[in-house]
């Protein structure tokens, strides 16, 4: 089993600018999300034994909010890194080139990668913690990735993949991976 959580409020959340690699912080509400969590994270039947965060700082930000309230270290884990979205960088997440080429799933946005990019760092790690018996991580990190660890437990059609949102702060375990069936 692995929670996961995404970083709490920034600024660029706010605007609903595309935020992938540029290292932006919590904003004030941000901070208060990242208590909010740690206190849920402090109520879990299932206790988390260990942190996993981006390096990005408003992951470490978050993780470290709760590392606090948890008495735990900090792992940072540089494939928790948020999907790398190049020339869109900073951009309206409405823009109506970036909206068009997200759909292409294994196309890397120029100056940046695909969402098969980022699987292919991402499901190792998730392979790796999945066969842990001793610990319980918490993975803090980003939307984008959250869609990516989502669709390796769960399994998306390409439409629920892309539609896959989690809230800044918000908590989801996942328990096993389901095997994806493949009928003829």
């Amino acid at each position: 089993m692995i929670y996961l959580a995404r970083h709490g409020q920034t600024q660029w959340n706010v605007e609903k600018r595309i935020c992938g690699r540029a290292d932006i912080p919590l904003t004030e509400e941000g901070y208060k999300q990242a208590e909010l969590l740690a206190e849920q994270a402090k109520t879990l039947t299932d206790p988390i034994t260990q942190i996993i965060c981006s390096p990005l700082i408003r992951a470490k930000e978050t993780a470290q909010v709760v590392a606090i309230q948890l008495g735990l270290p900090i792992i940072v884990d540089e494939r928790l890194i948020e999907m790398d979205f190049g020339l869109y960088d900073g951009l309206p997440i409405q823009t109506e080139e970036f909206q068009n080429r997200r759909n292409e799933f294994s196309l890397p946005f120029e100056q940046g990668e695909s969402i098969l990019d980022v699987a292919g760092r991402i499901y190792p790690l998730l392979a790796e913690l999945t066969g842990q018996e001793k610990e319980l991580p918490l993975l803090v990190c980003h939307n984008a990735v959250s869609r990516v660890v989502d669709n390796y437990f769960n399994g998306k059609t390409m439409s629920e993949f892309l539609g896959f949102n989690i809230e800044n702060t918000e908590l989801v375990r996942y328990i096993q991976r389901t095997p994806i069936s493949h009928e003829k």
